[in-house]
């Protein structure tokens, strides 16, 4: 029994001293021999400058991707100067099995060629001379005498990003491209994967392309960049913001490629990224529209609903009959239905003293002149009824380039509040929407006269039947000193009479649409038929 237990012992004491060794000699920890192995299988291919496959050949930086991207599946830029950014500093005394090891040209100071350290003063290099070799490490060797530095790159964390921005973003690197895609499955555009990554890391919504992207955040000039940081890179031939990308730290950033889909590029060192460069913003809130404000409140409620040429009710909307209902709804002011004719109302305003509700024109986009309208709904953004992208009622920016390119101006238009507290105009607005009907003097139906008629007698006012009758009473009154309350009279066929009710706007009677409030300064119709005015005195 004796000896057993003293064999039991040796046993135990060999075990815990060949496990000792094991866990503590980093040449034989799984993650470097992996990348010590790997390396080794390519042992008398080639070189190839660039060369990235060992069935062609390995460039030094080759060598280094492929070898990380088989053993552990991570990426690795391909230069040996982008390679050397990366990981942590390692002083040469200190080096472990899967480091890597940098060294200068013949010629230069700067890093040229890179390899992998495997113990024992050995390096794994591919060599321009010899293709991918062992060589050591040792004092006077060639190598010994190149050296400039080593890196240890920790596989779960190549770019030690601390942003959760950048550690989501590098969970979809080799994602494909797609145009117009969103998410994973679909593929990304570039800005497509900016929006995405803000909402999965930080739950923020941001816009779906570049240019309104670039409305948020703080700008960053280049020398205070910071790993999270989005950039901006534009078109050379138009000016315009095309693309969006994360910033990952020394000169680095990831993007979707059209050709690679979700990358890494340096942009640093690029005259290709630099030219186009248009900016970077550091981006830790968005700012939201006014939804307080109670035209925003009403426009709000029709989010998503469908573009329609010519609709003016929440069964389809075209941009002015958008403007038109929610300014009505919201505010019982009575627009006209076209932008062309919205722009003639109100108060110009300058681009800087924008405020919330005021309306936004653009020119030339479908058609020439003036042909679209949005309710600016603050933090330059506005809500409108699109006919392009989802042709729905959706929020923009204004920094969006089409509509930086197309911008006409703004009106402000919350002053053209109809004045209800005079009797007269209040009892014809509160008969809008009554059908027409010839011979009509009731609310079931009016013509034009019988509404006139109908109501000035609610108010104690008794005045003829018809038009050409009713240019008889009151006082005659000319168009620029007109008073909500006053008789205005059109000609046509006949002599239509109407109800002024302030700002140009009158309250009539059209065959098609009953009761109304048009404008009929803006209107090309009512405008070229204008005849002339009554004011009517009670007691008349």
């Amino acid at each position: 029994m004796s000896d057993l237990l003293k064999w039991s012992h040796i046993y135990i004491f060999l075990g815990v001293f060949f496990l000792s060794v094991f866990l503590t000699n980093p040449a034989l920890a799984d993650e470097e021999l992996s990348i010590s192995e790997t390396a080794q299988k390519y042992l008398g291919v080639p070189y190839l400058t660039n060369g990235q496959e060992p069935t062609q050949g390995f460039s030094t930086g080759g060598l280094i991707q492929y070898v990380f991207k088989e053993a552990k599946d991570v990426d690795l830029p391909l230069y040996p100067r982008e390679q050397f950014k990366l990981g942590k500093d390692v002083n040469k005394e200190d080096l472990q099995s899967g480091d890597l090891v940098f060294f200068e040209g013949a010629n230069t100071k700067n890093v040229t060629s890179v390899g992998i350290y495997v113990g024992n003063d050995e390096v794994i290099i591919s060599s321009t001379s010899k293709g991918v070799i062992k060589t050591k490490l040792i004092e006077g060797s060639y190598y010994a005498d190149k050296y400039i530095g080593a890196k240890r790159l920790d596989t779960d964390n190549i770019y030690q990003v601390e942003s959760p921005l950048l550690k989501e973003a590098m969970k979809y690197i080799d994602v494909d491209y797609s145009d117009s895609g969103k998410t994973p499955e679909e593929g990304f555009n570039s800005a497509g994967f900016v929006q995405y990554v803000f909402e999965q890391a930080l739950n923020l919504k941001i816009p779906d392309n570049s240019s309104e992207q670039w409305s948020l955040g703080q700008n960053i000039s280049k020398e205070n960049l910071q790993p999270g940081d989005v950039l901006f890179f534009k078109n050379l031939d138009t000016g315009y913001i095309t693309t969006t990308s994360f910033y990952l730290g020394n000169g680095q950033m990831i993007y979707s490629s059209p050709s690679k889909g979700i990358t890494l590029v340096n942009f640093e060192d690029s005259s290709y990224w630099n030219d186009r460069f248009y900016g970077a913003k550091r981006i830790e809130e968005v700012a939201d529209i006014d939804r307080g404000d109670p035209l925003i409140t009403e426009a709000l409620r029709y989010i998503g609903v469908p573009y329609l040429e010519g609709g003016k009710t929440p069964n389809g909307f075209d941009c002015s009959g958008f403007t038109k209902y929610v300014y009505e709804k919201a505010m019982g002011i009575y627009l006209p239905g076209a932008p062309e004719q919205q722009w003639e109302l109100g108060t110009p305003v300058e681009k800087k003293d924008i405020q919330v509700g005021d309306l936004v024109f653009f020119q030339d986009t479908h058609r020439p002149g003036i042909s679209h309208v949005g309710i600016y709904a603050g933090n330059n953004q506005m809500i409108q009824a699109s006919r392009t992208d989802t042709a729905q009622v959706r929020i923009n920016y204004l920094s969006y380039n089409f509509y930086t390119e197309k911008f006409a101006g703004i009106r402000r238009v919350r002053n053209l509040i109809i004045p209800k507290n005079i009797p007269v105009v209040k009892e014809a607005t509160d008969l809008l929407n009554v059908p027409y009907q010839s011979g009509g003097t009731s609310p079931q139906g009016f013509d034009t006269g019988g509404f006139v008629q109908y109501v000035y007698k609610q108010v104690g006012i008794n005045v003829p039947r018809y038009g050409k009758d009713m240019l008889q009473n009151g006082t005659e009154v000319k168009e620029e000193d007109l008073q909500p309350g006053d008789l205005v009279f059109f000609e046509s066929n006949s002599i239509i009479p109407a109800i002024y009710v302030g700002n140009g706007q009158i309250a009539v009677v059209s065959r098609n649409e009953g009761v109304q409030i048009v404008n009929y300064k803006v209107s090309s119709y009512w405008n070229s038929i204008y005849y002339g005015a009554r004011h009517i005195n009670i007691g008349e």
